[in-house]
């Protein structure tokens, strides 16, 4: 792949990994209101020993994406004591960075050499006096994130049991109104680079299985039809040639089927197709529109929205279209279903006091939660490949940005901020295609 040959990333083994005999923060008892207080120093370049602004920006991307991780209250550096350019354990001053309120801290160090940047980190105990993990990296002088974004994933690791998702991607549609683009970017926005150049508008990305790469609905032919692009940037290649309605697109687990909503024999239902746009299986016949497919992990059924009840509420129906079954009763639009890659829950959209908004429930429709509210319209849900995560659109602040926030709503982050991004998608494997 053309920018990940250019990474380059080299990680060294510091230290083995200490067997840590508990697990820093529960998961599955996190609450918003106790988040773990950790520090990040601004890391130091190594042959002066002092920090310059290219240390202070190394370290504001980890704060941020530890920010974003929602479980971190990053203590302010202004109330560092501990300014020593040491990483070694034995050379630590502990007692400052207790005394600062840190359960845990991180220190690092970098140093330029050619177009190569290496990139050394530490996360320590201060009660226990010791390192819990140390990494460095190496990765071409532009692409510090890429070293951070590591980092991150490990912190999560050391101290939740649990990977992060810091090496994962996110598709979207971005661009002016009409001229939107897909577009694939790192999970805080960061190198955002466009897969399709056609001055048309294309939207609702989906990723394959694997991560490689992406399909979508595009008005490049006039009418909307559905193509696929590699992230290797190869040219787009053309589904659908019905010339009618052909939206929403969503791959099957094992990425063998796809499933969209189109007019071609009237009314929008839900068909699949194979991924070469042949063996095409009509799902779904009912008056009024079905759209907006979404698959269950196994592969087995697949949710969608339809106005067979009047309003628009979501159904879900076997893999080969069998009688469907109603998941919603209250509202009157309720659409863009999204399966949890776990397989318990289901995210959506509903129309809201004039606005749409994220909600929350179980698979089998039950236990209905509202995620955002009262902040413009909030659309298109798409999971984290863990599960613990949402991407969505919403208009809250000017245009139409990306935020992510927990499962439960909470810790809501803009990562776009240029309000022309929506219709967003999480890349299915935590490698994000880039592997």
């Amino acid at each position: 792949m053309r920018y990940y040959k250019l990474l380059c990333l080299v990680v060294f083994f510091l230290i083995p990994l200490q067997t840590q005999a508990a697990i820093y923060i529960l998961i599955d008892q996190f609450s918003p209101e106790r988040k773990f207080p950790i520090a990040v120093a601004d890391l130091v370049e190594k042959s002066s020993g002092q920090t310059d602004a290219r240390g202070v920006e190394i370290a504001d991307i980890l704060r941020k994406n530890l920010k974003l991780a929602g479980y971190f209250d990053i203590v302010d550096k202004s109330r560092y004591l501990d300014r020593s350019a040491t990483l070694l354990p034995e050379e630590v001053d502990f007692a400052k960075w207790t005394s600062v309120g840190a359960t845990v801290f991180v220190k690092g160090a970098y140093q330029s050499k050619g177009n190569k940047l290496s990139v050394e980190l530490r996360l320590y105990d201060p009660s226990l006096k010791q390192m819990l993990v140390g990494k460095e990296y190496k990765v071409p002088k532009d692409k510090a994130y890429a070293a951070v974004h590591r980092f991150a994933d490990e912190i999560m690791l050391a101290l939740t049991g649990e990977r992060g998702i810091f090496n994962t991607k996110i598709a979207a549609a971005c661009g002016p109104r009409g001229k939107e683009q897909i577009v694939i970017m790192n999970v805080d926005g960061s190198e955002r680079e466009a897969l399709t150049n056609n001055g048309t508008m294309n939207l609702s990305p989906n990723w394959s299985p694997g991560g490689t790469e992406l399909v979508y609905t595009s008005y490049a032919k006039f009418f909307p039809e559905l193509f696929t692009v590699s992230v290797k940037k190869s040219k787009a290649k053309r589904l659908t040639f019905n010339n009618t309605l052909n939206i929403t697109p969503s791959f099957s687990p094992d990425g063998s089927q796809i499933a969209f909503s189109s007019s071609m024999s009237g009314d929008p239902d839900i068909y699949r197709i194979d991924p070469q746009g042949k063996n095409s299986v009509q799902l779904t016949r009912s008056a009024g529109i079905d759209i907006s497919p979404t698959w269950s992990p196994d592969g087995n059924l697949i949710a969608f929205a339809s106005e067979r009840a009047g309003n628009l509420h979501l159904f879900v129906t076997d893999k080969n279209g069998g009688e469907p079954k109603r998941l919603t009763f209250t509202g009157y639009q309720n659409d863009t279903p999204e399966w949890s890659p776990r397989g318990d829950k289901i995210a959506y959209v509903k129309r809201s006091e004039g606005g749409f908004d994220v909600f929350l429930m179980n698979a089998d429709g039950s236990a209905q939660q509202q995620l955002t509210s009262a902040s413009g319209n909030n659309e298109n849900p798409g999971f984290s490949p863990d599960g613990r995560y949402l991407v969505f659109s919403s208009s809250r602040d000017r245009g139409s940005n990306l935020y992510l926030m927990m499962w439960d709503g909470s810790n809501q982050t803009a990562i776009t901020t240029d309000g022309q991004c929506k219709t967003a998608d999480w890349s299915n494997s935590f490698e994000g295609g880039k592997k």
